[in-house]
């Protein structure tokens, strides 16, 4: 069994694997009671790495209050349902409506910006990946847990997931948004490029920041440049100049979109 790593004293991360990645859960600590940042992607999952992680940082039923799903993506929330039936009293937060209606028969919470849970933590809205996408920051240690929220230049070593974000513009008010907060560390949900899984102090964070949206940059400059080009030709300009996860032509369509509506209304999005 593979054992719960310590990154401070009150978070807790363990990554399990996801067809040929890993996807990361965390597990968070307060005097109030505990919360699951996600519930990694299958049944299995909960029953050999999750409720073993849980008993071995002796969080019980009573001690774990909030399950936080990330997004409804299913490496995030797959393993929800039986971890619902394991523990039942759980209170779900998540900005999905479809897991909302799921798992009616259970207790939910819409969380909005800013609501504070277990007095310590606080829910951050960031769309961009998804609609839904949302992080919890941590006070104490001023600790941002992202998941997939903040996709930098892609997931390394695994197929088209190349900065996959399908909110362009939402997604680049989130990252100025998150450039104006005090955050000390970032914890991701996969090892993105080129910094990996977790960012520590302020110069790492901006780093990460930063990255978020080079992509797009790179993507911009590349559709101005060849404004009669395919998205799947704009892909292959991007890929074929770049060591970095591919990029997919769903990625390019978004952008190219959000760069029309948003010009169209005299606004940019970087």
């Amino acid at each position: 069994m593979k054992h719960p790593e310590k990154i401070n004293d009150n978070i807790y991360a363990l990554c399990i694997p996801y067809k040929d990645i890993f996807t990361t859960v965390y597990f968070v600590k307060t005097e109030n009671g505990a919360l699951l940042f996600d519930t990694a992607s299958y049944d299995q999952d909960i029953d050999s790495a999750v409720i073993p992680a849980l008993r071995e940082l002796e969080i019980n039923e009573d001690d774990l209050k909030y399950i936080f799903i990330s997004h409804n993506h299913t490496d995030h929330a797959g393993g929800l349902g039986k971890l619902l039936q394991a523990y039942p009293k759980v209170c779900v937060v998540s900005k999905s409506e479809k897991l909302k209606e799921k798992f009616s028969e259970y207790t939910f919470l819409s969380p909005t910006e800013g609501e504070a849970l277990l007095g310590s933590l606080s829910v951050v809205s960031i769309s961009g990946h998804t609609k839904d996408s949302a992080a919890i920051y941590d006070s104490r240690t001023k600790t941002l847990i992202s998941g997939d929220c903040l996709q930098l230049y892609g997931i390394f070593g695994s197929g088209a997931w190349g900065a996959n974000i399908s909110f362009p513009a939402e997604y680049a008010d989130a990252i100025r948004k998150l450039c104006g907060m005090d955050v000390e560390a970032i914890l991701t949900a996969h090892d993105y490029h080129p910094y990996g899984r977790m960012y520590f102090g302020k110069s790492e964070v901006a780093d990460a920041l930063d990255a978020c949206l080079e992509p797009f940059k790179i993507i911009e400059k590349i559709i101005v440049g060849n404004p009669a080009a395919s998205d799947e030709t704009i892909c292959e300009i991007y890929n074929s100049q770049n060591d970095l996860p591919t990029l997919g032509a769903h990625v390019v369509r978004k952008y190219r979109e959000s760069m029309e509506e948003i010009s169209n209304n005299g606004g940019i999005i970087l």
